[in-house]
């Protein structure tokens, strides 16, 4: 049971078994003990922000505070109590609970007085609320202070991760007219081998073999689909497959992925610093990348100018590239690559561009969100150039079985004859198999 509701239905009771005079408001005791907390301990509150184990040794010393300050909040025992103030001391307060739920993949907060939670692709409305705006706004500077970010009037909007790595997004007033709101998107367990995906259902085994022959064969990989559809996870399970002896940098505005394999370099973007300066872009990122000898790279999303240079970067020899795009379809995917990489603005012609783009893109995997909630591979697409216009073929589709297995004339020239040879193969039991 979470402490509002105990707050709400629990019976009065006193600390030690002894009504006090001292009765004081939940806010009054927290804002005491807090106080005196970070006076003398404040190291000790920083490491148990990080680490679960620290929050217990907190949670004793709070404890000893109230019994010694002969502090009293009316339908709380002593322990709730100080289980409340170590939320807001080391935690994330009313919505700490959801954190301890692996079930919740999603926490929403639309001011103090709405939280919403996704469980199973289903959002549902909680009981959790918090004091007052000010109190998210306390919660909001806590996490995205600890990741080196800000949020402020003159920098209302931010994007950051938890220690666990859930990422978070916050937005303010006055771009917000809700309140403070307050996303976090929860990876409560890293999937890392197609098995495991097969086991969920999102993927069938002969499409997981088919992407095993993709990534084997060094083809350059985007994974498209809708927010919250599991582009992120696909591409994880999907990196965990490269070789040991190869050398992999990866690329991120907010660190997600996590690899199994040994030679990993993980960058992360900056944004710039109170005085508009040090900050460092995916852009910048992958410029750099590309110095550092790398065999696979990894972009955890294209958005926008960077995607200019990653195209070029698949078509001089940076072969096995992984990344992911917002988009609902193949075509749609192909359009936002190319619209991205126009921001660029590097007076490349249009057609040019989408010629480039039909070279270095080998393999589309669209993703989605059935109505169950569940996340599924829905069309897994291959792209070439035939004639310099950019061409498509479905080859698996799980609305519309069966997809094509005949072997596209535009993809030859994109592989050697062994690695085609296995993808043929492959091609042929692509859509045998049913994820639905």
């Amino acid at each position: 049971m979470s402490l509002i509701k105990k707050l709400e239905s629990s019976p009065h009771r006193t600390i030690g078994g002894a009504r006090t005079a001292r009765e004081r408001s939940l806010e009054d005791v927290i804002e005491t003990v807090r106080e005196r907390v970070l006076e003398n301990h404040a190291e000790l509150v920083m490491e148990a922000r990080l680490s679960r184990a620290k929050r217990n040794e907190v949670l004793a010393l709070v404890s000893e505070l109230i019994v010694s300050g002969d502090l009293y909040v009316g339908r709380l025992t002593r322990k709730d109590l100080a289980e409340r103030i170590v939320q807001e001391l080391c935690g994330l307060g009313p919505i700490d609970e959801f954190l301890d739920d692996p079930t919740v993949t999603e926490i929403m907060v639309n001011g103090p007085y709405e939280v919403y939670i996704e469980r199973d692709g289903v959002i549902y409305k909680t009981s959790a609320q918090f004091a007052d705006e000010r109190h998210v706004l306390e919660l909001i500077n806590r996490i995205v202070g600890s990741a080196g970010r800000r949020v402020d009037k003159s920098s209302p909007y931010v994007d950051a991760r938890l220690p666990d790595g859930s990422r978070v997004n916050a937005v303010i007033p006055p771009l917000s007219l809700t309140g403070p709101v307050l996303t976090i998107r929860r990876f409560p367990r890293r999937y890392s081998t197609l098995d495991e995906l097969i086991a969920l259902g999102t993927i069938t085994p002969q499409a997981a073999e088919f992407l095993r022959e993709c990534v084997e064969a060094r083809l350059d990989i985007v994974i498209s689909g809708g927010s919250g559809t599991g582009k992120t996870t696909t591409m994880n399970v999907l990196a965990n497959l490269f070789r040991e002896d190869e050398r992999v940098i990866v690329i991120e505005d907010s660190s997600e992925l996590k690899l199994s394999l040994s030679h990993v370099i993980y960058l992360q973007t900056r944004p710039e610093s109170v005085e508009g300066k040090g900050k460092v872009t995916i852009r910048d990122l992958l410029r750099n990348a590309l110095r550092m000898r790398p065999d696979r790279i990894i972009i955890g999303e294209c958005r926008g100018v960077e995607t200019f240079d990653l195209i070029a970067a698949m078509n001089t020899g940076h072969e096995g590239c992984l990344s992911t795009v917002h988009a609902n379809s193949t075509r749609d995917c192909l359009a936002r690559l190319a619209a991205m990489a126009l921001m660029a603005q590097e007076s490349v012609p249009l057609s040019v561009l989408e010629a480039w783009i039909g070279s270095a893109v080998d393999v589309i995997v669209q993703q989605a969100r059935v109505d169950s909630g569940a996340r599924r591979v829905v069309e897994i697409s291959l792209v070439g150039v035939s004639g310099g216009r950019i061409e498509t073929a479905t080859v698996y589709d799980v609305e519309n079985r069966p997809g094509s297995d005949e072997w596209p004339e535009f993809f030859n020239g994109k592989l050697r004859r062994d690695a085609a040879e296995r993808l043929k193969k492959a091609l042929k039991g692509l859509n045998g198999g049913d994820a639905s």
